[in-house]
């Protein structure tokens, strides 16, 4: 059997990369720890901390002729969830950066659910538990 540590990072693709690591930084208060000349398009890539410092994304550049579009993708099939601690506060922050929400926070059991996406349309959710996974 493989003895795997832990998640080490997710990796998302944009077609813009300064944008979307700005974005993470700005309105989720994530911190770039890495950007570097993506050696096969000439554009960079990025990694960004959350800001528990125990989360990684990759931001990486969408391949040149790949129409693939993020608000494609359903929030029921593939989404990144972050944790947070007031889901006010939350949802306020996402308005005044005047963030598209796919609705308001839902209730699922003790759970406070809301779905959203980044500028290029990535499904991303916020999660508030009274106790969490971990």
């Amino acid at each position: 059997m493989i003895k795997v540590g832990s998640l080490e990072h997710v990796a998302v693709a944009y077609r813009d990369t300064d944008a979307a690591a700005q974005w993470f930084c700005d309105v989720l208060g994530f911190e770039i720890i890495f950007k570097a000349v993506h050696p096969s398009f000439g554009v960079n890539f990025f990694f960004v901390k959350d800001p528990a410092g125990t989360g990684l994304i990759e931001i990486i550049p969408m391949p040149p002729g790949d129409d693939t579009k993020l608000k494609d993708f359903s929030v029921s099939h593939v989404h990144l969830a972050f944790d947070v601690e007031d889901m006010d506060e939350a949802v306020a922050t996402l308005e005044a950066h005047g963030v598209e929400m796919e609705g308001p926070p839902a209730k699922m059991g003790e759970n406070t659910l809301l779905f959203f996406r980044d500028p290029e349309g990535a499904p991303l959710q916020f999660v508030q538990r009274p106790k969490p996974l971990k």
